[in-house]
């Protein structure tokens, strides 16, 4: 997908439950601002921690999540962000554009975290993911999100490497 120069720039972290999409936008957001450059990170998990949710709206969820996304973004980019990091599910090209569409005056790219299922069992053994986390379901998500991504990069090594590669992979770093 070209990219226009809009002077901002927005990177979308996809991938199954597990793959390490916060763990990611948070090393990549490391390297942005080791280098100076004016970065907000927003995790699409964090913006719709709401509940119960209405059990006549499917979609209640993504719809808050895309809403409080343009708002959080208005607020970084008014403050000064020229790039945004953005991790969360993004399971259809329905939600990226709408994902895309709230990062408003951002050229945006998508990234798919591809972890391999030993590492992201290894990974969240042990930890706190909630009522609704269920191993089994997270690793079949990689064979269940369409391929809406620009471009996809395997997350087998420490979390500086691959935000590396991944930022190297979208332009936005040279070296």
């Amino acid at each position: 997908m070209a990219m226009m120069d809009t002077g901002c720039r927005g990177l979308l972290i996809a991938g199954g439950g597990g793959a390490g999409k916060t763990t990611m936008g948070q090393a990549i957001a490391r390297i942005l601002t080791d280098r100076l450059l004016p970065t907000a990170v927003i995790d699409l998990d964090a913006l719709a921690q709401y509940g119960p949710a209405p059990a006549t709206e499917r979609g209640f969820h993504d719809r808050l999540r895309i809403r409080n996304l343009a708002a959080v973004w208005a607020t970084y980019r008014a403050a000064g962000a020229r790039f945004v990091v953005v991790s969360g599910a993004i399971g259809s090209p329905e939600l990226r554009q709408a994902f895309t569409e709230s990062l408003a005056g951002c050229d945006v790219q998508m990234v798919k975290l591809l972890t391999p299922p030993t590492l992201v069992e290894s990974r969240t053994r042990g930890t706190t993911r909630g009522p609704e986390w269920d191993l089994q379901q997270a690793l079949a998500e990689y064979d269940e999100t369409p391929g809406v991504e620009d471009f996809a990069i395997t997350n087998d090594r420490p979390a500086p490497e691959t935000a590396a590669k991944i930022l190297l992979t979208a332009g936005w770093i040279d070296h």
